[in-house]
């Protein structure tokens, strides 16, 4: 369990700035408020946008804040396998998706007055969605540590692979939003089989990915 350390270690210094926390928060908010002036006819589906861009934002610190301070090579040099410091590195990103989650949904229910008909279901799709979308930021970060326009560069890297989770997790969402719960089986399932599938390539490419 030596990755419940490295999650634990980032998120007291986390908790100790909320410099990450407070930017996303932040940046969402102003997101839902000049969607909320500028769109007549809102759309479930912005809700999503924002968490892919407060989550590009946000997810990416958890590497990078390693590379900039250069601590990265402390971790390399570490008894920890690499691995072990990518599933702490997605722990604590994860816990940061569910805090952000828990605060901007009731406020874009708020804003926008899209009640869903099944909460549970439209917050437990948000979630779903959200961790396969950590699982592929943080393993794909990993790739741009070594490049000097690593904040340029994730997102080239990062929208054509998550195109599968934005489009099964806006579809199931609207689903769970509009009562329409009878095939939102297909969805959910190609989410989690893509967040497995992750997993598994990272598993196998992170000693590669991770040692220069």
């Amino acid at each position: 369990m030596k990755f419940l350390e490295v999650a634990k270690k980032d998120l007291i210094i986390e908790f100790r700035n909320k410099n990450t926390l407070s930017f996303m928060f932040l940046f969402s908010f102003l997101t839902l408020m000049i969607f909320s002036a500028v769109i007549e006819s809102p759309d479930p589906s912005i809700l999503w946008i924002v968490f892919i861009f407060a989550g590009i934002l946000g997810y990416s610190r958890a590497f990078l804040r390693e590379a900039e301070k250069e601590t990265i090579y402390a971790l390399k040099i570490s008894p920890l396998s690499p691995l072990s410091i990518l599933f702490g590195k997605i722990i604590y990103n994860l816990i940061l998706m569910l805090i952000l989650e828990a605060i901007v949904t009731p406020l874009f229910i708020a804003i926008f007055s899209i009640y869903p008909k099944d909460v549970f279901l439209a917050f437990s799709v948000l979630t779903i969605g959200n961790f396969a979308f950590v699982v592929v930021c943080s393993s794909l970060t990993i790739l741009t540590l070594k490049s000097r326009a690593r904040e340029m560069l994730l997102p080239i890297l990062l929208f054509p692979v998550i195109f599968p989770i934005i489009v099964s997790t806006v579809k199931a969402f609207k689903m769970a939003i509009y009562g329409n719960i009878q095939s939102i089986a297909s969805p959910i399932s190609i989410i989690i089989g893509f967040s497995i599938a992750v997993i598994a390539v990272s598993m196998l490419t992170i000693d590669y990915a991770f040692i220069e």
